[in-house]
């Protein structure tokens, strides 16, 4: 590795790290997510539910009351859920937007680590076919 390479190793060794971090963070906030959309989806059901119960049968006219009261409540419930939804939808968002930031900084010290390694390997060619042909030349000369 060249020396300019191995000075930025372990800046890159960092970069993976964070970008690795990123992800995780990626992972949790889409966790979230589905938790939110499984929550608003079970409230939802709950209510169609209950509305079903209020249009089959006889009910009294307390019980459908209770029931109505009820699934107003679930509606509300399920409209505070929809907040809560988009607010996770928005931290995955922002959580897939910088893991993206961070991976474009890795890949790019990368490829200039891998430039410099590149650069490297071609001058230690050229040093070496400077010297066997500085060797040919003193052989021919002497020979």
């Amino acid at each position: 590795m060249s020396p300019r390479a191995a000075r930025l190793q372990p800046i890159l060794e960092r970069l993976l790290e964070v970008e690795r971090q990123a992800h995780q963070r990626l992972l949790a906030a889409e966790t979230e997510q589905a938790a939110q959309q499984n929550r608003l989806r079970d409230l939802r059901r709950y209510a169609d539910e209950y509305r079903r119960r209020t249009q089959t049968g006889v009910v009294s006219a307390a019980t459908l009351r209770e029931y109505q009261q009820f699934v107003a409540r679930l509606e509300q419930l399920a409209l505070l859920q929809e907040r809560a939804v988009a607010a996770a939808e928005q931290a995955c968002q922002q959580a897939r937007e910088a893991l993206q930031r961070q991976h474009r900084r890795s890949e790019g010290l990368r490829r200039l680590i891998d430039r410099y390694q590149a650069q490297a390997l071609r001058k230690a060619e050229r040093r070496e076919q400077r010297a066997l042909d500085d060797w040919v030349n003193a052989r021919v000369r002497s020979g």
